[in-house]
C-alpha cells in the first residue's frame, strides 16, 4: 500500500498526477497503512471480527472512540454526538477563516523566499508561522470531516489535536499528548509492540530505545514522503527528529523542565519548548520551502 504513490508516479504523466496529488495520495496511503497496524495490534482478532463494517471503514479514515477491549463501552447519546459534531464543524470553519486571514495579510512571496535571503531569526519566525499554518490546515480539515462522519454514522470522534500544541511545556508533552493523534498512536504501536515482537528472539529493546525508534521512524516517513513526491532525500527530517528524540530523552533523564506545578515552572517549560522549536523548525520546513510547496488553501 505504501508503494502505491510511487507506482502511480512512474506510470502517470505530470498532467495526470501532479506533485500535490502525489503528496496527498502518498500521505493518505501511509496514514491508512498506520491505521491497519493500529487495528491489528490494538484489538483481539475476535473483537475485530465483531466490528460493524461502517465502524471499521470510519476507523481507517478517522478517530472514532472505541473501547480498548471486547468489553462494550457506554455509548454517548445521539444528542451529545450531534452537539459534538456541530461544534467540530464550527471549529473547523473558524480555523479556515483564520487561515484565510493569515494568507491575506502575509505576502505570498514571503512564504517562498529562500532561507539564504532571510536572517536566521526571521527565518525561524517564518518556520514557526508555517508550523501554526500546518496545525490549522490539519485541524480545520479533520474537524470538518470528522464532524460530518460523526453526524452521518452517529459515532463519537476523537480530536486529532486533543489540546493546543503550542502551549506545551515540554517536548515530551508536545509529541505524546498534543500533536497529531492520527499518527502518534500507530507510531507508538509499531515502535513499542510490532518491531520489538519481530526482533525479540534476537534483540530485546528497553523503553528508551523504543521511544528513540519512534522518532527515527517518524523521520524516515517524512523523508520517504519528500522522496516519492519530489525525488529528494534531504536528511533534514532525520536530523530534526533525531535532535528531538535526544532532547526528550534528556528531559526524562534530568527531569526537565522542573516545577511544572507552579506558574514559574510552566513559563520556563514553555520557553524551553518554544526555544527548541524556533531553533529546529527550519530543519523541518526548509525541504518544503526549497520545493516551493504551497500551503495556501484559498
Amino acid at each position: 500500500m505504501i508503494l502505491v504513490p510511487i507506482y502511480l508516479k512512474q506510470r502517470s504523466s505530470s498532467s495526470v498526477l501532479n506533485t500535490q496529488s502525489i503528496l496527498v495520495l502518498g500521505s493518505s496511503t501511509i496514514l491508512l497503512t498506520f491505521k491497519f497496524f493500529e487495528l491489528a495490534f490494538s484489538y483481539e482478532w475476535t473483537y475485530i471480527q465483531q466490528i460493524p463494517s461502517k465502524l471499521a471503514i470510519v476507523y481507517l479514515i478517522a478517530l472514532p472512540s472505541m473501547p480498548d477491549s471486547e468489553t462494550k463501552s457506554i455509548e454517548p447519546s445521539r444528542k451529545t454526538i450531534r452537539q459534538e459534531s456541530i461544534a467540530s464543524i464550527v471549529r473547523g470553519i473558524c480555523q479556515f477563516i483564520i487561515l484565510q486571514i493569515l494568507f491575506y495579510l502575509i505576502p505570498h512571496d514571503w512564504f517562498t523566499l529562500p532561507p539564504s535571503l532571510l536572517s536566521p531569526i526571521v527565518h525561524s519566525i517564518r518556520c514557526s508561522l508555517f508550523s501554526i499554518i500546518l496545525y490549522l490546515l490539519i485541524d480545520f480539515f479533520t474537524s470538518i470531516m470528522f464532524g460530518i462522519y460523526s453526524l452521518t454514522f452517529n459515532l463519537h470522534m476523537k480530536r486529532v489535536f486533543p489540546q493546543f500544541p503550542f502551549a506545551a511545556t515540554s517536548l515530551r508533552e508536545f509529541w505524546s499528548r498534543r500533536w497529531n493523534k492520527l499518527v502518534q498512536k500507530p507510531l507508538h504501536l509499531i515502535s513499542f509492540v510490532a518491531i520489538p515482537n519481530l526482533i525479540n528472539p534476537i534483540i530485546t529493546l528497553n523503553n528508551t530505545t523504543k521511544g528513540l525508534l519512534a522518532f527515527v521512524l517518524s523521520g524516515f516517513i517524512h523523508e520517504y514522503v519528500l522522496w516519492f513526491t519530489y525525488n529528494v532525500w534531504s536528511g533534514k527530517y532525520m536530523i530534526f527528529f533525531g535532535i528531538h528524540s535526544l532532547l526528550v530523552l534528556l528531559e526524562v533523564i534530568i527531569q526537565l523542565p522542573v516545577k511544572l506545578n507552579t506558574l514559574t515552572g510552566k513559563i520556563a517549560g514553555w520557553l524551553w519548548t518554544t526555544g527548541i522549536m524556533l531553533v529546529t523548525l527550519p530543519l523541518f520546513f526548509d525541504p518544503l520551502i526549497e520545493k516551493q510547496v504551497n500551503f495556501n488553501v484559498k
